[in-house]
């Protein structure tokens, strides 16, 4: 094994325990731990073993490992894209929700208490 084969398995170890560790979430914390440890085992066989790469990437019709791999990446990529988007559909959805039960408990607060005065918003400007 050639020491840049042995940083790139070193590297690979600590990204995805780092990605294991950090990334928020408990419900799929199981499912986080065995995707990152298959992902770190093929990534590993890979790096050690490149012609099983270029072999599996012969299987599936594909000319060399490194073409596999790019598809795979792509493949990824665009997972990552789509459930990213999801995602932040989903937390500007709980931001709007959120804003709008602040926007009432302000009215209802402003309502209980008939001496204080309305917030700037809510104030009419008239015009002399």
């Amino acid at each position: 094994m050639t020491l840049f084969q042995f940083l790139l398995i070193a590297a690979v170890v600590i990204a995805a325990t780092l990605a294991v560790r950090f990334l928020p979430g408990e419900r799929s914390l199981a499912l986080k731990r065995i995707f990152a440890i298959l992902f770190v085992a093929a990534a590993v066989l890979a790096i050690v073993f490149p012609g099983v790469l270029t072999a599996v990437a012969n299987f599936f019709g594909i000319g060399r490992g490194t073409d596999l791999l790019l598809y795979v990446f792509i493949v990824a990529m665009l997972i990552f894209a789509t459930a990213t988007v999801r995602a932040k559909a989903r937390s500007d959805a709980r931001v709007t929700e959120l804003a709008r039960a602040v926007a009432l408990m302000e009215v209802r607060i402003a309502e209980r208490s008939p001496g204080t005065t309305p917030p700037p918003e809510a104030e009419e400007t008239s015009t002399p």
